[in-house]
């Protein structure tokens, strides 16, 4: 199996621009942080996160990824894109938002496609669909509010493809805090594909299924995970409870990836955790599936 990471730790990159108390983003290296993710052992691919872009000012400019190739070149890893996601809104009933939108992430395909990620992970709705879809009212108001957004929202990805050409398949869709039954529609519609994240299924945001009843409903089209422990929040508990190393929470580990492990699953599995927890999250793996491992 091919294990990734999301080297882009908040932690670390303040470490590295802070100069007193005020930020010097010309301190900023991408390719720093890759290499000390890259270090890791198991570690062979690198998710790019395209919001950096508009964080770190000409944090992805063209001499930037040239050295995200030259360092591809080097090290032999591959890359894969989480295209932007925050303060964007595809389905959003605000024209000139959901343009936006896709003007942002027309723009990191383009940008980013120097780098030949294997993957985009795309969220096809953001937070005002959210909202939408855990209104408290009758459940059949609350399914018509999410179709029409799903429409909205497959209305932004045809044009996105159209736009950027790029395949299809390429572009994965990930379930995050909508229904995906519903978001299923658009991705067999478009010949799209799916980023399965773990921890967002295990602490109930995108479906009530089990882990391998959504991997084997969905595994056709599966072609990238977001692996990360999580579980139901309890009473008194705010926000969600995912985003935790491998063993601390619902995630049947063995079971789980002894199935992909027969299935000769050969995607990217990134840790959306930090170093540390994805080296404690290897050493869990390590000890329960080594199989895992060769």
């Amino acid at each position: 199996m091919r294990f990734g990471l999301v080297p882009l730790e908040f932690g670390r990159i303040t470490k590295q621009i802070m100069s007193g108390n005020i930020p010097d983003f010309s301190k900023f290296d991408i390719t720093e942080h890759l290499r000390y993710a890259l270090e890791i052992e198991h570690i062979s691919v690198i998710e790019i996160s395209a919001d950096i872009q508009y964080i770190i000012p000409n944090s992805l400019s063209e001499q930037a990824i040239k050295r995200l190739n030259d360092l591809k070149d080097e090290l032999g890893h591959t890359y894969t894109v989480h295209l932007p996601l925050w303060s964007l809104e595809l389905a959003s009933f605000n024209e000139p938002i959901r343009k936006g939108g896709i003007e942002s992430i027309v723009d990191s395909i383009k940008l980013l496609e120097p780098l030949e990620p294997e993957v985009y992970v795309l969220h096809n709705t953001g937070p005002l669909a959210t909202e939408f879809s855990q209104l408290n009212f009758p459940k059949k108001m609350v399914d018509m509010i999410c179709m029409l957004m799903a429409g909205i929202s497959a209305s932004s990805i045809e044009e996105i493809l159209s736009r950027t050409e790029i395949d299809p398949a390429k572009v994965a869709i990930e379930n995050i805090e909508f229904p995906f039954d519903v978001t299923r529609d658009i991705v067999d519609e478009y010949g799209l594909s799916i980023c399965f994240d773990t921890g967002h299924l295990l602490s109930k945001q995108s479906g009530d299924e089990s882990m391998l009843e959504f991997y084997k409903k969905h595994r056709d089209k599966i072609i990238e995970l977001h692996l990360h422990d999580g579980r139901p929040s309890k009473p008194g508990e705010r926000g969600y409870i995912d985003h935790k190393h491998l063993g601390t929470g619902d995630l049947p580990v063995r079971e789980f990836l002894l199935e992909l492990v027969k299935d000769d699953f050969n995607g990217p599995i990134i840790f959306e955790l930090t170093a540390d927890e994805a080296v404690k999250s290897l050493q869990h793996i390590k000890e329960v599936v080594p199989q895992a491992l060769d």
